[in-house]
């Protein structure tokens, strides 16, 4: 078994959870990072409202800044759906994330046009897996939401 494959079962994602919660760290995304060539990518907590069950959805996932604003991409590994955590957005935008030992109210909007545009770039920037989960997604487009704080 690969040590993807392990970080990937439901007890280390849970785990990995806590971890971020309470230190800021994700060991998944250390190995993720890895994995793909990119090194670790800060990771933050996002605490969503499930759009068809209504209970809290938790997920880690590296974020990249936009001046005041967190990013988070919906790649799910260029998997031809989105993550769960973008329809629960769509579906309720107010969100929480744990970022740094502190949590947050955010709220949520999928970017869009020239936002998108200037958004994907930059983060594509010499960040290799995005732009091969891309061509692995097409013909979805892989969202990029911006999280803004309440």
């Amino acid at each position: 078994m690969s040590l993807v494959a392990l970080v990937s079962n439901r007890f280390f994602l849970a785990l990995d959870c806590l971890l971020v919660r309470f230190t800021g760290y994700s060991l998944v995304s250390h190995v993720y990072g890895r994995a793909v060539g990119t090194g670790y990518l800060s990771s933050l907590l996002l605490t969503t409202t499930g759009a068809r069950s209504g209970r809290r959805r938790r997920a880690v996932l590296p974020y990249y800044r936009d001046g005041e604003r967190l990013v988070i991409v919906g790649s799910n590994g260029g998997s031809r759906r989105d993550p769960m955590w973008v329809g629960n957005l769509r579906a309720e935008p107010r969100a929480r994330v744990h970022l740094a030992r502190r949590s947050m109210e955010v709220t949520a909007h999928v970017a869009e046009g020239e936002e998108r545009t200037r958004l994907w770039e930059s983060i594509t920037r010499g960040r290799g897996p995005y732009a091969a989960y891309q061509k692995r997604a097409h013909p979805r487009i892989i969202p990029v939401v911006v999280l803004a704080l309440r």
